[in-house]
C-alpha cells in the first residue's frame, strides 16, 4: 500500500486501503504507527455512520484467535487438535498427496472450493485448472448465481440484484418493489437513496414475510408464505395483463412468448394466489396496479430470498418479468446496466474447464454449469457417497464453510470420508476442525490487492503492515503450490507483479503506474445510452426479452416461468405439515455480520450476542413460549436449540432464524439436501417445515 504522507516523528504514516469486511470494498485510509495499524478512516460518506463492520477491522486483524501458523491435524477429524508445522512441511504434504491422488484417480478426483471475497478467486481457479481438475466451485453454488441465471434467461444478462444500480434508486424511478431485502441491514450503501426517494414521492412495495424497517415505510407490504414468490408474481401479472396495464409497445416489439404467458397466468386467479401465498387478494391487486401505473419502476431482489427454494430460478424469472411487462428495462429509473468496468485480462483459465471432462453436477445441472462456468458444490455429497461418475477423494478449500451447506450434519459426515481436506482461513471454524492441513492467510491490510471498481477505477492496494505471525497472502500460497506441482511457469514464476501486469495489459496500465497513483486511476468506460436495446437488442438468442425461454426449452426445462409448490408445505405435504406446522425460513441479514463471519469480533458480537428465532406472538402463545425462552426447533433433518424472540413483525405461521451460527445453532442442521432446484441445484434453505417447542 503506497505511503501517502508522514504525520510525525513517531513514524506514523497514512496509506490507502479498502475494507474487506464484506464484498463492497469501501475505500479507506489506514494509519500505521511503528509498524502497527492503529486507526482506520472510512472515506465512503454513505457508509461511514451506517455500517459497524469497517470500524471493527483492527479487531479482526489483531484478533488473538487468528490462525497465524500452518497447522496439521493430530487428532480425529472434528476434534480440532492440531500441531504447528512449517510452511514447507504444509505445502509439501499437500502437493505430495495431490500428486498421489492424481496418479491413482485422476486430477478430477480433487475438488477445489472457495468462498468469502471475490478478489482471490481467479488465482484459485487458475490453480484448479492447471492441476487438471474441472471441479472448481464456490459459495455461489448457493448464493447470487441463480438470480443471475434467472435474469440471463429472460434478458441475456443481469438486471437483478448483483448490479449496484438495481439496489439504488434514481430520480426517475416512480415505483420500486423490494422483494425480500431489508436494505438497512443488507445494503446500507443504498439506504439513504431510498429515504430520499420515498420523501420525493416514489411508490414503494415491499414483499417480505417479516415487517422490516423498510417494509414499515412502504405504501404496500405483501407478507407472503416463503417459497411462493413465483405465484405472487404470476398473480400480479394476471392483474397487469388482464387490466391491460402493461406497456403494449414494448411487449409487442421487444418480447417473445407474451401470448403463452398471458394464457398461463389465467391459471393464477387472485383467489387462488391468496390461498397459495397467504397474501390478501386486494393487496395483490393494489400492488400490481401501483407498480404498473407508476413507471418506470424498479425491482430489487435479495440474492438469496427468492432463489433458495426448489423453484427458485423460475420464481425469480417471474419476478423480473414484471419489469418487462411494464417497460421498465434499460430506461432511466428502471432496471438498467449502466456502469462499466475498466478492461482487464481474465487469468482464471475458465475456458479450459470444458477440456477436462464432466465436473460436479454436470449430469443433474448442465445449464447452471454451462452458463456459470463452474461446478455445483451441492453435488459433492452425492458424488462422494456414490463414487459416480467418478470418485472424489480430496477437497481443497479457501474459506470452506460447512455451515453453508444444507443438512450440515450429513455434509460433515460425508466430508470425513475424504483422503485429504485442506482449508485456508483466518480463524478456526467447523470446517478447519475436520481438515488435515490448515493454512493461515493474511488480511487485506497485509497483502497486495489489485482492485477493479465500477465506473472504471483501478487501484493497487499495497500492504499497510507486515503479515501477522506466519500468515501468507493467498496468491503466494497458490504460487508455491503451483511450483511444487510442476507448473510454476504458468503461475508467473511466483512474481505477483508479473501477474498483475498480465491482468492490467488490456487497460494500458501497469503496476508501476498504479504505485505512482495510490488513490487509483479511473479510465473512461462506455455508458449505455437510453433504451440501449433499440440499437443492440437483448443478449438472448431471439434478441428480445424471452418470457418463454428458448434456452430452457432447448435444455428440456419448462420455458415459461412456471410455479411449483415447495416439496415441504401445507399444500404439497399435509401429513408432514401436521407434525411440523410452521414454515421455516432463515438467513435474514444482520449488518454486523457477513454470512458466517465476524461472530468472534467482540464489538460486532455485542450487537447480537446470540442467535434468535423470530416467532409471531400467536404462534408463541399456542406453544406457551415467552420472549427469551429457550426453544427447540426441529425438522425431519435435525434440531437446533435457540432463544425465542416473540415479535409481531414476523407473520403468523412462519419462523425465521439467522444463518451460519456455528455448531448446534446452525440453521442448516434443519435444511434438506436431497431436493434441489432442478435448474440451479440450489437447496430450499428458506421454505421448509419445522416445529418449535419450549424447553422446560
Amino acid at each position: 500500500m503506497q505511503v501517502e504522507n508522514k504525520i510525525d516523528s513517531d513514524s506514523e504514516k497514512i496509506t490507502h486501503g479498502a475494507c474487506y469486511m464484506c464484498d463492497m470494498y469501501c475505500p479507506t485510509k489506514v494509519h500505521v504507527k511503528n509498524g502497527k495499524a492503529v486507526k482506520i478512516e472510512m472515506l465512503d460518506k454513505k457508509i461511514k455512520n451506517l455500517c459497524p463492520r469497517w470500524k471493527a477491522q483492527l479487531e479482526f486483524v489483531y484478533n488473538p484467535e487468528r490462525i497465524i501458523h500452518p497447522l496439521k491435524r493430530v487428532g480425529e477429524r472434528g476434534e480440532g487438535i492440531f500441531k504447528k508445522i512449517s510452511w514447507d512441511e504444509a505445502l509439501d504434504t499437500i502437493a505430495d498427496k495431490l500428486t498421489e491422488l492424481k496418479s491413482k484417480y485422476g486430477a478430477k478426483a480433487t475438488a477445489f472450493y472457495i468462498a468469502y471475497t471475490q478478489e482471490p478467486r481467479p488465482y484459485f481457479r487458475r490453480l484448479t485448472y492447471l492441476y487438471g481438475s474441472p471441479n472448481y466451485c464456490t459459495e455461489t453454488s448457493s448464493c447470487f448465481s441463480a438470480s443471475w441465471l434467472a435474469a440471463s434467461l429472460n434478458f441475456g444478462e443481469d438486471y437483478g440484484y448483483f448490479l449496484p444500480e438495481s439496489r439504488s434508486v434514481s430520480p426517475e424511478t416512480k415505483s420500486k418493489i423490494i422483494w425480500s431485502s431489508s436494505i438497512r441491514q443488507s445494503s446500507p450503501h443504498f439506504w439513504q437513496d431510498h429515504i430520499d426517494a420515498i420523501a420525493r414521492g416514489m411508490k414503494l412495495i415491499v414483499v417480505d414475510p417479516r415487517e422490516t424497517r423498510i417494509a414499515s415505510m412502504a405504501d404496500i407490504h405483501l407478507q407472503l408464505r416463503p417459497g411462493t414468490d413465483g405465484a405472487l408474481a404470476l398473480g400480479m401479472m394476471n392483474v397487469i395483463i388482464n387490466e391491460e396495464l402493461y406497456d403494449k409497445e414494448f411487449v409487442e416489439n421487444w418480447t417473445t412468448g407474451f401470448n403463452e404467458l398471458r394464457e398461463y397466468v389465467q391459471e393464477y386467479s387472485l383467489e387462488q394466489v391468496e390461498e397459495i401465498t397467504w397474501v390478501p387478494s386486494n393487496l395483490i391487486i393494489e400492488a400490481a396496479r401501483m407498480f404498473a401505473s407508476n413507471t418506470p419502476g424498479k425491482i430489487h431482489t435479495s440474492p438469496a430470498a427468492t432463489i433458495h427454494h426448489l423453484n427458485g430460478v423460475q420464481n425469480t424469472r417471474a419476478i423480473y418479468l414484471l419489469t418487462a411487462l411494464t417497460g421498465s428495462i434499460e430506461v432511466p429509473g428502471g432496471n438498467r446496466q449502466v456502469i462499466g468496468r475498466a478492461p482487464g485480462k481474465d487469468i482464471s483459465m475458465k475456458d479450459k474447464m470444458s477440456e477436462m471432462g464432466p465436473g460436479l453436477g454436470s449430469e443433474e445441472f448442465p445449464l447452471f454449469i454451462g452458463m456459470f462456468k463452474q461446478t455445483q458444490s451441492n453435488a459433492l455429497v452425492k458424488q462422494i457417497n456414490t463414487g459416480k461418475p467418478y470418485p472424489i477423494k480430496a477437497l481443497i478449500g479457501a474459506g470452506l464453510n460447512v455451515q453453508f451447506f444444507a443438512n450440515q450434519n450429513n455434509f460433515v459426515k460425508t466430508m470425513k470420508k475424504l483422503d485429504l481436506i485442506v482449508d485456508i482461513d483466518f480463524f478456526q471454524t467447523p470446517a478447519t476442525r475436520i481438515s488435515d492441513i490448515v493454512l493461515p492467510i493474511s488480511s487485506w491490510l497485509e497483502r497486495p490487492i489489485l482492485l477493479y471498481k465500477s465506473g472504471g477505477q483501478i487501484k493497487l492496494i499495497e500492504p499497510a503492515i507486515d503479515p501477522v505471525g506466519e500468515t501468507w497472502h493467498e496468491w503466494k500460497i497458490y504460487a508455491e503450490l503451483a511450483k511444487r506441482l510442476g507448473f510454476q511457469d504458468q503461475y508467473w514464476y511466483g512474481d505477483i507483479d508479473r501477474c498483475f501486469n498480465d491482468i492490467l495489459e488490456p487497460s494500458g496500465l501497469n503496476v508501476s503506474m498504479l504505485r505512482e497513483s495510490p488513490e487509483g486511476i479511473t479510465l473512461p468506460v462506455a455508458k449505455r445510452s437510453t433504451k440501449y436495446y433499440e440499437e443492440n437488442g437483448f443478449q438472448t438468442p431471439s434478441g428480445k426479452v424471452e418470457m418463454v425461454s428458448s434456452i430452457l426449452a432447448e435444455n428440456g426445462y419448462e420455458p415459461l416461468p412456471v410455479y411449483r409448490e415447495p416439496v415441504e408445505s401445507p399444500i404439497s405435504s399435509p401429513d408432514l405439515f401436521k407434525e411440523y406446522p410452521l414454515v421455516f425460513t432463515s438467513g435474514a441479514r444482520r449488518i454486523n455480520f457477513t454470512h458466517s463471519q465476524h461472530r468472534n469480533i467482540k464489538s460486532l458480537r455485542k450487537m447480537m450476542p446470540e442467535p434468535l428465532l423470530e416467532i409471531n406472538p400467536e404462534d408463541a402463545k399456542l406453544r406457551s413460549i415467552n420472549d427469551g425462552d429457550k426453544v427447540s426447533v426441529t425438522s425431519p433433518r435435525g434440531e437446533v436449540i435457540i432463544t425465542a424472540m416473540v415479535t409481531p413483525t414476523m407473520m403468523k405461521g412462519v419462523v425465521q432464524m439467522p444463518h451460519h451460527w456455528p455448531d448446534k445453532a446452525n440453521a442448516n442442521n434443519l435444511s434438506d439436501d436431497k431436493y434441489l432446484d432442478p435448474i440451479s441445484g440450489f437447496p430450499a434453505f428458506k421454505s421448509q417445515l419445522c416445529q418449535v417447542t419450549k424447553i422446560t
